[in-house]
């Protein structure tokens, strides 16, 4: 994990005093724990399962079938998870989605060599715990850690995973020798239990913290505006700009943005209230895991307007919220849909066509093993340097980055030397964190902090969702069209979406200047 430079307390010139270094930052160091925890149980279970299939306990087809199940659940909860994450406290959904993963697991013990369908059914319980905790814990973030650390805190929490995953199949294969599978199913559960309960709740910060925060963001680097130009004025209604007090109209959240406490609808429409964000200390009120279901956003105190806002808050209404939010973003859009291309043909790449090259090209599994660790190791690389990389133009540099997979497919068009191919995967690996970094910092920055966690399971359920479409299509085209010819349009593709997702609106800064920010489509 990346070392913040250490802070000296005291006064600063912007007023206020230094932010704690994130290693001294007990709050993040336990998100930071409950989030390395998730994401080793989430990398852990199809590899559990994989064991399971070497020692013969279960058969090759209804691994297959769980993976799917895990898969369906988890795109089923990952919307829903959004939804929930800004309709009540974030802590509240990472608890019970947590613990419903990890409910998961002794099922599956229970089931293992006894029942597929109970197997089945736990697998898609543990999908569905690990979608509706991804949103919230994006969320999260946002909460506990202030808009001025917040790329070193993802490069941090970026790091614990790529590192869980460059250790964990050696540490998983070593326990797998003096404990059975179903043992193994267990600590998954474990796992989730720890991502349950070890993280804290947002609480009220230091003195002076909201004032560093807000000296820090004075004059965003990503903000194209010259403060000391006339016309580029700082606006109060630019949710950029709005610092200080909370208005009565509204409230300013930790990252110095103003939530208004109302939404405006077309000229003749009414106006419903929306819950702002917590503000400094403030905490979203705690629910239990059926009111997370049955409340509804917003209301009144009479038992009428509460049937009536109960009636206006479905599930697909709020998510359509959280939809609009991010089309006001050009550059989100843009650069989400170029995710998505990436992740439908590089990554189905390395899984169905990198295992059959290192087969029959290089004689063996050799590469796929050594390309793959690779990867982690570039990826954790890229961490690294994505935590101190400047703010200036990151937008671009982290489309660069994204555009970097396209070398992964184009390294296995000709019989190059193996050496290439590793080189070309860790270059990938390093380019997809130079990315994902400041894409969820930009994220947590510039969305509404009332609809963050619903445009972060937008990102979610695109970049995962259309993954499965690339692996269900690459193995029919490299058998009707050839190998060379289908990683040739997939390396293309990885080169061509980035590049064209840098022209759009915002793309430079991953932020848009005022005036350009699209309007919100109104609500029907």
């Amino acid at each position: 994990m990346a070392s913040p430079p250490s802070a000296r307390t005291g006064p600063r010139p912007g007023g206020g005093a230094r932010a704690r270094p994130l290693l001294r930052d007990a709050a993040f160091l336990r998100l930071w724990s409950g989030t390395t925890a998730s994401g080793l149980a989430t990398w852990a279970l199809p590899f559990v399962l994989g064991l399971a299939v070497l020692d013969d306990t279960l058969a090759p087809g209804v691994l297959g079938l769980l993976l799917a199940a895990r898969t369906v659940g988890f795109l089923a909860a990952v919307a829903v998870g959004g939804v929930l994450a800004d309709r009540h406290a974030r802590r509240s959904v990472v608890l019970w989605s947590s613990l419903a993963a990890a409910a998961s697991s002794p099922l599956l013990a229970a089931g293992l060599g006894r029942s597929d369908l109970l197997m089945a059914g736990a697998a898609a319980l543990a999908g569905a715990g690990q979608g509706a905790c991804r949103p919230a814990f994006q969320a999260l973030t946002a909460e506990i850690v202030d808009a001025g650390r917040r790329t070193r805190a993802n490069a941090a929490l970026t790091l614990a995973v790529r590192g869980t995953t460059l250790a964990g199949p050696a540490a998983t294969a070593l326990l797998a020798t003096v404990v059975g599978t179903a043992a193994l199913l267990l600590g998954i559960g474990a796992l989730w239990l720890i991502a349950a309960f070890v993280p804290g709740r947002p609480g009220t910060r230091p003195a002076g913290a909201a004032g560093a925060a807000g000296a820090d963001d004075a004059q965003d680097p990503r903000d194209p505006r010259d403060p000391q130009d006339p016309q580029d004025a700082r606006d109060p209604q630019d949710p950029r700009d709005a610092k200080g007090p909370a208005s009565p109209g509204g409230t300013t959240h930790p990252g110095g943005q103003r939530v208004p406490g109302r939404r405006t609808r077309r000229p003749g429409r009414s106006v419903r209230p929306v819950v702002p964000a917590p503000a400094g200390g403030t905490r979203r009120e705690e629910v239990t895991a059926p009111q997370l279901l049955a409340a509804p956003v917003g209301g009144g105190p009479s038992p009428e307007r509460e049937s009536l806002a109960r009636k206006r808050s479905s599930l697909r209404r709020e998510f359509g919220e959280g939809l609009r939010e991010a089309r006001r973003h050009p550059w989100f859009m843009a650069g989400l849909g170029a995710l998505a291309a990436v992740a439908a043909t590089a990554y189905s790449v390395t899984a169905v066509v990198l295992p059959v090259i290192s087969r029959d090209r290089y004689g063996g599994e050799f590469v796929l093993a050594a390309a793959t660790t690779a990867y982690t190791v570039g990826a954790l690389a890229g961490a690294l340097v994505a935590a101190r990389l400047p703010a200036r133009s990151q937008g671009w540099v982290a489309l660069a980055g994204l555009a970097t997979s396209g070398l992964a497919p184009l390294s296995l068009v000709l019989p190059l030397h193996a050496g290439v191919v590793l080189a070309a995967y860790a270059v990938a690996g390093a380019g997809i964190e130079l990315f994902n970094v400041p894409w969820f910092t930009a994220t947590q920055r510039e969305m509404a902090p009332d609809r963050l966690a619903r445009v972060s399971s937008l990102d979610f359920l695109v970049s995962y969702g259309l993954a499965p479409v690339g692996l269900a299509l690459i193995a029919p085209a490299v058998a009707a069209a050839g190998a060379a010819p289908v990683l040739l349009v997939c390396a293309v593709t990885c080169f061509a979406a980035p590049a064209a997702a840098a022209f759009a609106t915002g793309a430079r800064h991953l932020s848009c200047p005022r005036g350009n920010l699209s309007a919100a489509a109104p609500d029907n």
